[in-house]
């Protein structure tokens, strides 16, 4: 499984503590080529696994032991799942014949990850010599790893048998040849693109949308050059740095006017690249309207997220683009729909930044504050909640990349995501996480030897902040108890308790004043407390998008 491995590109891999997983995690530390970082908590090492992977942009192993650990990869496969993240996840088991047995740490452990893997492989008790067996874990092993980086990449479970005596540690002298993989992208005729190129020239209005995906200079420079008759609209963590880019798609919504509304949200054809989208806004409105949607990636699934699926489009948006611009007919219209899309941007984020200025204390002013202090080529990793929608009005500017963990939006493994991130990296990184993610990741502070490039701010404003702001549960009597959880958390104490730098702030003039501190070089990695007045924060955000509210 080692040799495997690094055959297939894998240089990296997160172990966690056990018996039974044993000589995986001997032989995986002896390999030369694998760098192992040890995290005991399986979610959290899933979930470093993940920030790792997204990070490098390659594969990254885990291994655990039986039982219930297995189980806990789930959330982070799940996530990496439907970002199309190759994780590989090893999972060591009893023998078949002890299961159901009531022998220590056994479960059905055999494809018990199946919904939230590419796929799953199993890997018997190999006893003896026997060369046919020896070729069927051989097979298993490389159909595993193909799979998990053939478009669309994604993660598999590995399940490998371990019998007794598991101290067994014998060294292989006969190494199994594993084959070779090539992979190439997906390319379109060009009949074909010609075709697809004769709709878009006929079009008035194009709608290019992003969601989440990895940054790609490539990319940035095609859809840049394209012609004036296609907008392109993208979300934070599309990690599309461009001023041709509309890239605040909240705030550009709310400063439309009734007819910027018929006239720009009703696009001839709609492109969408990259993962789900965040802005609930934008899919609302593109479902009611009559549009023609085109989807360009590669999905095992019909995505049909805008509700008018017209054409699906296997190849990644790097392709796509690069080959139809030269079939694209130029336009030259001063008014185009381009520019009209880039208007309404431009007078959105000045608005942003003129509410900011007159903003109470609370969260929309700490995220501002924040994200205009970000030092230039920081990675930034947001929280699922209120975080990452702050984002999406200011806009990340500085960062070098923006991730959330939007695959399945969940606010578990965050803070350990960012934190395997900077295992893959040495550029500072910086998470800005709510209350509530961060105590549901509280394992991820255990991690032993966090680097120093770690940055943590909290905004701690009692719970959780979006359940006070969305319009079906702010007026509950239950918000705060059930809903937002009214939580405390002790952020100093869990600074000096696992080696943080601490910092705090309860107003916008300390949150100034700290933040020069916080951002700077230290060897130890660092926890910015930002307290916030959760009424206030909820009243501001809705003034925001309803200044009659």
């Amino acid at each position: 499984m080692a040799q495997a491995l690094t055959h297939y590109g894998v240089r990296r891999a997160v172990l966690s503590p056990g018996s039974r997983n044993a000589p995986l995690a001997v032989a995986f530390a002896r390999n030369p080529e694998l760098e192992c970082k040890v995290v005991i908590d399986e979610r959290s090492a899933a979930f470093v696994a993940l920030g790792m992977a997204i990070e490098s942009g390659e594969m990254v192993a885990m291994a655990c032991t039986s039982g219930s650990a297995a189980l806990n990869y789930a959330p982070a496969l799940a996530e990496a799942y439907y970002r199309h993240i190759p994780l590989i996840a090893i999972t060591a088991d009893r023998p078949e014949e002890w299961i159901d047995q009531d022998d220590s740490q056994t479960i059905r452990q055999s494809g018990s990850l199946a919904a939230v893997v590419k796929g799953s492989f199993d890997i018997p008790v190999c006893r003896g010599n026997d060369e046919g067996l020896q070729r069927l874990c051989r097979r298993r092993i490389a159909d595993a790893m193909m799979l998990a980086t053939s478009a669309p990449r994604g993660p598999v479970h590995i399940n490998i048998q371990v019998d007794e005596p598991i101290d067994a540690m014998a060294d292989i002298s006969e190494r199994m040849v594993f084959p070779e993989l090539t992979a190439t992208d997906t390319q379109i005729p060009e009949a074909a693109l010609k075709r697809l190129a004769e709709e878009i020239n006929a079009a008035r209005k194009v709608l290019v949308v992003a969601g989440f995906m990895p940054p790609s200079a490539k990319l940035v420079s095609c859809l840049s050059e394209l012609p004036e008759n296609i907008a392109i609209l993208c979300e934070a963590q599309s990690n599309l740095p461009c001023d041709r880019f509309a890239d605040n798609i909240d705030a550009s919504l709310s400063v439309m006017n009734e007819q910027e509304k018929a006239d720009i949200l009703s696009p001839d054809i709609v492109i969408t690249i990259g993962g789900a989208l965040l802005s609930r806004m934008l899919k609302e409105v593109m479902r009611k309207h009559d549009i023609r949607h085109w989807s360009i990636g590669h999905s095992d699934h019909c995505i049909d997220p805008l509700l008018h699926l017209e054409k699906r489009i296997d190849c990644s948006a790097e392709v796509f683009f690069g080959n139809i611009s030269k079939f694209l007919t130029k336009h030259d219209d001063s008014d185009s729909y381009k520019s009209r899309w880039l208007n309404v941007s431009d007078r959105a984020r000045k608005r942003s930044f003129a509410f900011l200025t007159n903003a109470e204390w609370s969260d929309y002013k700490a995220m501002g504050l924040l994200l205009n202090a970000i030092p230039k080529g920081t990675g930034l990793h947001l929280s699922n909640g209120t975080t990452v929608r702050y984002a999406q009005l200011f806009g990340c500017a500085a960062a070098s990349r923006v991730e959330c963990n939007r695959g399945v939006s969940g606010i578990d493994g965050c803070t350990s995501t960012a934190i395997g991130a900077t295992f893959a990296t040495e550029r500072p990184i910086l998470l800005i996480s709510g209350d509530m993610s961060a105590q549901y990741d509280m394992g991820a502070f255990g991690i032993t030897e966090i680097p120093g490039h770690f940055r943590m701010a909290v905004l701690n404003n009692g719970g959780g902040g979006i359940f006070r702001f969305i319009k079906s549960t702010r007026s509950l009597p239950e918000m705060e108890h059930y809903l937002a959880s009214d939580v405390h958390l002790p952020l100093r104490q869990i600074a000096e308790g696992f080696g943080f730098d601490y910092y705090e702030a309860d107003n916008a003039d300390k949150l100034s004043q700290v933040i020069p501190s916080f951002f700077a070089a230290s060897e130890r990695p660092a926890i910015l407390n930002i307290i916030t007045p959760p009424q206030t924060s909820a009243q501001t955000i809705l003034n925001y998008f309803n200044p009659k509210s």
